[in-house]
Formats: C-alpha cells, structure tokens, sequence
C-alpha cells in the first residue's frame, strides 16, 4: 500500500495511539521489554511499538473470538490466552477500530470508581 491510497505510516499510527492513550485519565507511560506500555491504576491497558501501526489491548475471550475475523485482528502473543488482541492499523479505518479497543481496554483496566 502505498502513501497516496490511504496508508497511513507507521510513526502516524504510533503517535495517535500515544496521543490517544495519554489523554485517558490517570494514564501513564511506561518502556519495559522495549514497547511503549500505557497503564492506568497500575495496569496495562494498550502495548504499541514505537514508529509501528501494531497494537496490543485486552479485551474478552469472547470478543477476541468475534475480533479476529477482522483480517488486521489477531490472538495477541504472550496475553492473548486472556483475551488480549493485537492490532494492525494501516489506514484511518484500522486506526479509527484501534483507537476504539483502546478505549474499551482503558475502561475495563480502570474499572468502577470507589
């Protein structure tokens, strides 16, 4: 895929993960095993590597089922026998979906509030 048919590149994507995952409350960046990890309350939310479009979120075993039909989803290595996923954002329609796991995976890592 090329610039001029809507791919995006790799170091866009990365910087609208960040911006986006940022911007959640209470959300901290955090470098172990060379990615880029966003927490919040002192947990993983989203996993993404600097300069790519791939990310990592969590998500249900049941949903993982339904969002690996997508052909930019897959089962996440390492995680994804908990229902985390990982996501290939290539062009504004993948990145709006990873934008939208990021939020689902922000909302059930935070949690309710006390």
């Amino acid at each position: 895929m090329s610039q001029s048919d809507g791919a995006l590149a790799g170091h866009t994507v990365f910087d609208a993960f960040r911006s986006h995952s940022m911007a959640k409350e209470g959300a901290v960046e955090e470098y172990p095993w060379g990615h880029v990890v966003w927490k919040v309350r002192g947990k993983m939310f989203a996993v993404g590597t600097e300069n790519l479009g791939r990310l990592t979120v969590k998500s249900t075993l049941e949903k993982q089922a339904a969002l690996v039909q997508h052909p930019s989803i897959e089962v996440a290595s390492h995680v994804g026998r908990f229902g985390w996923v990982t996501i290939t954002a290539e062009d504004r329609d993948t990145l709006d979906l990873a934008l939208e796991l990021i939020d689902e995976s922000y909302e059930a890592v935070r949690g309710k509030r006390r």
